[in-house]
């Protein structure tokens, strides 16, 4: 298999809190399949953040849509793509000083998102409606061997064309409190 992204997986998943831990592990085992050790890690996390935030956005819906997962990588980038059944535009939190409020238990996710990754948007989907929220990470070394066609391939919604930009959102590279912030979700995990 040829292309930008040779090695892909995907998921998909029940929009229920149990999404969360099960998307973790999927992504955990396919990167080290793949062998992107140096990100696994940061990749989880933001795996972790996007799906939390995916589960949420499809219980708004009567339908509960499931929430899919793909994981794409070509040798020094990963794509983390998540599509659920809300065709709302993610809403970062508005921040303090640079930083989400100290005694705010949610809203930290795309922060967390945006200090990670090395970029992020979404953008929205027709068919099935609603959107898919990416980002991507760059890797440091290339993965230890070629995974050639043992990775699965499977499509997203396609994309629609879209007017309106996702605003950025400011955000603090305090490499601190990006640790206490890690720390402290791997205590709750």
């Amino acid at each position: 298999m040829t292309g930008r992204w040779p090695l892909r997986s995907s998921l998909q998943l029940g929009a229920f809190p149990t999404a969360t831990p099960c998307a973790r592990l999927h992504a955990k085992q396919v990167l080290w399949e793949w062998g992107f050790h140096a990100i696994a890690e940061t990749a989880e996390l933001l795996v972790s953040e996007l799906i939390t935030n995916a589960v949420k956005a499809a219980q708004v819906s009567e339908d509960k849509p499931p929430v899919w997962l793909r994981l794409s990588a070509g040798r020094t980038r990963l794509l983390i793509e998540v599509w659920d059944g809300n065709t709302q535009p993610p809403q970062p939190r508005e921040l303090q000083d640079g930083l989400p409020a100290f005694g705010d238990e949610n809203g930290r996710g795309l922060y967390l998102v945006t200090m990670l990754s090395t970029r992020w948007s979404w953008y929205p989907t027709q068919r099935p409606a609603g959107k898919t929220v990416w980002c991507e990470l760059d890797t440091d070394d290339p993965p230890d061997q070629e995974r050639g066609d043992a990775a699965v391939q499977a499509l997203l919604p396609r994309r629609t064309p879209r007017s309106r930009r996702a605003r950025p959102v400011p955000a603090m590279d305090d490499p601190d409190t990006l640790r206490r912030v890690r720390d402290g979700l791997r205590r709750l995990a």
